[in-house]
């Protein structure tokens, strides 16, 4: 099942006033194709996303799962986690699963944007390893990509710029893969809360 993992990508960079992530849209079975426009990237909380990518099945039940005991905490408490405090209780939550006899096999990429500290990305596993980090990618796309967020990656970067080297490394995953991931859902979190950006596709280079 891990393997499947391998087969979509994640990517995303925390910059001074933002963060973004971007994930394939491809939700396939086997050998076939089901759907090209599949949301991956699921909002948590006011600033907080969550890129997830695993079984269709596993996505929905746990991102569901987390978003609905965020909405409960600030019910009871009147205020939302922070970004620190949510990556906690989803890791924490994800090693719970990992315990069971048919786990979540899934791996994150968690956004969210603080006062204090600007944007904010975590990286997370299917084993629950997690840590924070300035860029980060899942998937055999996100392995032809961690050189080109390396090389351009500056935590001043505006949105427009960020966009910009999203877009190179998908072009980069278009261009090397041998499967087919033909759309990137891209999407910000910043102190104005959680904006969808264009999709990324092939027709988003004609010309260039």
């Amino acid at each position: 099942m891990a393997t499947s993992l391998l087969l979509q990508c994640l990517l995303g960079m925390q910059c001074n006033d933002f963060s973004i992530i971007a994930a394939d849209q491809s939700n396939t079975q086997s050998i076939i194709v089901m759907k090209d426009d599949e949301d991956k990237l699921m909002q948590v909380s006011d600033k907080l996303l969550m890129g997830v990518n695993g079984d269709p099945g596993d996505i929905t039940q746990f991102s569901q799962y987390i978003n609905k005991n965020m909405k409960l905490y600030s019910i009871k408490n009147g205020y939302q986690l922070d970004t620190k405090a949510a990556v906690h209780f989803t890791r924490t939550t994800m090693t719970d699963i990992l315990r069971r006899e048919n786990p979540f096999i899934l791996n994150l990429l968690i956004a969210g944007y603080d006062e204090k500290e600007g944007g904010q990305l975590y990286t997370m596993d299917f084993l629950a390893s997690c840590v924070r980090l300035p860029f980060a990618a899942h998937g055999f796309g996100g392995l032809m990509s961690i050189s080109i967020l390396s090389q351009y990656y500056k935590p001043s970067l505006s949105e427009v710029e960020a966009f910009e080297v999203i877009k190179l490394c998908v072009r980069e995953i278009h261009k090397r893969l041998f499967m087919n991931l033909p759309n990137f859902g891209v999407k910000t979190v910043s102190k104005d809360g959680i904006k969808t950006l264009p999709t990324i596709s092939q027709a988003s280079f004609v010309g260039k």
